[in-house]
């Protein structure tokens, strides 16, 4: 009975401690989406000069930012 009395403490231990867990709300982190994630330039003539937007969009919770140097 010792034995069936201290694997059920255990058991109702594991089972606490993962209710827990779940209780706890996820931290807030910022997502990134790009809704063109790659651009074909197609053929370039040398010395032309490009350019193109990409749309960045924040998704998640937190604040996002960008360290973006060019070059």
């Amino acid at each position: 009975m010792t034995r069936l009395g201290a694997a059920l403490v255990v058991l109702l231990a594991v089972v606490g401690a993962g209710r827990a867990d779940e209780a706890t709300p996820p931290a807030p982190r910022s997502a990134l989406e790009v809704a063109e994630p790659t651009w074909d330039a197609g053929k370039v003539v040398r010395g032309t000069s490009l350019s193109h937007a990409f749309l960045l969009k924040n998704v998640g919770t937190a604040e996002l930012a960008i360290d973006a140097k060019p070059g």
